[in-house]
């Protein structure tokens, strides 16, 4: 498994230091810039908090809302990640030891399968988010700064419509929302790929059942051991993610409820309506993924009963016979991901939040 692929970008936002960087002088270099990061981060959103107190009508309220609950899920994520650091390592290892790490060349086509997966979709998420961050910034380039405003509604506390002041400022807004547009990417890909690479470990279990059911019937007790261990996996995913997918969700409800309230407002042919219907287009569909990816992996653990069934264990003595029946019978408990025993990831929750 390619681990490089869910830690590159989180290196690059500061809320992932590389772990091969272990000297006090990389160390520190890395602190430094993970504190002018999360302090950027911060000063907006404590900048967009109070802006919140200031508002007049609802358009104002919405407006200043959308941007703050925004990056609160960012920053969220981004303190989670922090501080989940040594469970996230812990997790990553496991998928390199036995008995997930691949023992053959079949094996390895199937790792491999599911690791080119995790970076076509890392590039292609990573790509939709930008892209949407671009259309915001190019759109306040053409709007907002030739006519001295700022992009969002904030909280400044000095004034800033100097011709040297206004330039900074308008800039200080951006480069956290962009920096945080890539915490998302970084965070959600991070969240896909493990997804990903469970579902890759149930492939590669399927695979191994046709040793369990042929000849070599010495196997079994590693096909346990396997099976059981992508539930810990999965458990393990879960409780280092758990906010990751609150924030999200939670979050993006608001989100959609406040865009809806903009959009009453907006011409239809005004760039500020293009804005807001790319934004909840991107919001629904960091939903639909974490959705869908869940669901992907419920399917994968309920499917293994059947695959089992179909499987030739008729040649195996009557102890494999009940090891294999307690194996069907655990996928009754299928794997899903919550947050705070409230949410539940998969394509049914996707479908209530979005109605």
């Amino acid at each position: 498994m390619r681990v490089s692929t869910f830690f590159t970008l989180l290196s690059y936002t500061g809320c992932w230091r590389p772990i091969s960087w272990t000297s006090p002088l990389k160390t520190v270099i890395y602190n430094v810039y993970s504190l002018l990061v999360i302090g950027l981060s911060f000063a907006f959103l404590v900048s967009a908090i109070a802006s919140v107190f200031t508002v007049k009508n609802i358009d104002e309220f919405a407006d200043s809302s959308n941007i703050l609950i925004a990056m609160c899920i960012s920053c969220t994520k981004l303190v989670n990640v922090l501080l989940k650091r040594e469970a996230i390592i812990n997790l990553m290892n496991s998928f390199l030891e036995e008995p997930c790490a691949t023992t053959n060349n079949e094996e390895a086509r199937i790792q491999l399968k599911y690791d080119d997966r995790v970076w076509r979709n890392a590039v292609r998420y990573t790509i939709l988010i930008e892209a949407a961050v671009s259309i915001t910034v190019l759109n306040s380039l053409r709007t907002n700064f030739q006519y001295g405003k700022l992009t969002y509604r904030a909280w400044i506390p000095y004034n800033y419509t100097s011709e040297i002041i206004f330039p900074l400022t308008f800039t200080f807004q951006l480069l956290p929302v962009i920096i945080q547009s890539l915490v998302q990417g970084a965070t959600d890909t991070l969240f896909f790929g493990v997804l990903t690479q469970i579902c890759c470990q149930f492939e590669i279990l399927l695979f191994r059942l046709n040793d369990v059911t042929t000849s070599n019937q010495g196997t079994l007790q590693r096909f346990v051991r396997h099976h059981n261990c992508i539930y810990q996996l999965a458990g393990m995913t879960n409780r280092a993610l758990y906010f990751n997918i609150f924030s999200q969700f939670f979050g993006s409800t608001l989100l959609l409820c406040l865009s809806l309230i903009q959009l009453i407002n907006l011409d239809i042919l005004s760039t500020e309506f293009l804005a807001s219907i790319t934004y909840m287009a991107i919001m629904t569909t960091q939903s639909f993924l974490y959705c869908w990816y869940g669901n992907e992996v419920k399917v994968k653990s309920i499917d293994l009963a059947d695959m089992i069934f179909q499987a030739d264990w008729t040649g195996l003595n009557e102890g494999a016979k009940k090891i294999l029946l307690i194996a069907m019978n655990r996928t009754r408990s299928p794997i899903e991901f919550e947050a705070l025993h409230v949410i539940t990831v998969n394509i049914d929750l996707f479908v209530i939040v979005n109605n």
